[in-house]
């Protein structure tokens, strides 16, 4: 008899920098999708030759968005894309999806805090705030239930504190904490990381919506992605959830839809 000791190979990382692993870090919460963990395994050979068996730990995907939450495009994308692959209960076991809204705001240092500048006004500003601070304070899924009902409910014509007010009625939130920490120092700071994991992005982003699958940014993924987030992790995840058996991915016929609707970075559309 002998023994041979087999170590578990190293799980693969995304590359990123140390500041979007931070954001990731805090919307992620908990570990889906990955099997038992086991740091190594022992196997004894017979005289008749025993094979060890090797167990190996899926890693979803990881999907990226870096947004604004006034963006025709953004909306568009948190509303269809986002808003469908959120009706699956076990998304996350598939695919890690983080938001960073920031989008082509600018910043500088004031006396009391940051001020930013943003594309569509004030009103983005404001909403981004809202849904940066919602990612912080909420658990991961219920803070993308939260934005992808907010801006629907912007979207319809509503103010991002009456959408905020109902939404979060809607899933048992406090909005007034929400709220408390839009207007206050905490959600400030929140927003300046999310301007710093935006600016760290290599190659900058041209424009918002801007999708980073697992690491990378690629036009003909990012497409694919902004049709039919579920349909795309279905075909492309490791791991799959009982969902994939029936869909199929739907996929846009005409790309026009989402070039008039990306935002530009360079473009101020309002003061």
């Amino acid at each position: 008899f002998f023994f041979l000791m087999i170590r578990r190979p190293p799980r693969s990382t995304q590359s990123r920098s140390s500041a979007a692993s931070d954001v990731y870090k805090r919307q992620q919460r908990r570990v889906h999708g990955e099997s038992l963990d086991i740091s190594k395994m022992h196997a004894c050979w017979f005289l008749i030759g025993l094979l060890p068996a090797l167990v190996f730990s899926q890693a979803p995907l990881t999907v990226e968005l870096y947004y604004e939450s006034l963006c025709p495009g953004c909306q568009e994308f948190i509303t269809t894309s986002l808003a469908k692959a959120l009706k699956a209960p076990d998304l996350d076991k598939m695919v890690n999806v983080t938001l960073i809204p920031y989008g082509n705001a600018r910043e500088r240092q004031g006396s009391s805090g940051w001020l930013f500048t943003c594309q569509h006004g004030a009103d983005e500003c404001y909403g981004n705030l809202v849904e940066t601070c919602a990612i912080n304070i909420h658990p991961h899924r219920t803070a993308l239930l939260f934005i992808t009902c907010l801006e629907t409910a912007v979207q319809a014509g509503a103010g991002f504190d009456d959408g905020g007010q109902s939404c979060a009625t809607k899933l048992g939130l406090d909005y007034t904490v929400i709220k408390a920490c839009a207007v206050g120092k905490q959600g400030n700071d929140w927003e300046h990381q999310m301007g710093v994991v935006t600016e760290k992005l290599n190659p900058a982003h041209q424009y918002v919506p801007w999708i980073v699958v697992n690491g990378k940014h690629d036009p003909n993924v990012e497409d694919q992605v902004y049709d039919d987030l579920l349909g795309y992790a279905c075909k492309h995840s490791s791991v799959t959830i009982p969902e994939c058996d029936t869909i199929t991915q739907n996929l846009r016929k005409e790309k026009s839809i989402f070039e008039i609707s990306k935002c530009p970075r360079e473009e101020i559309i309002a003061s």
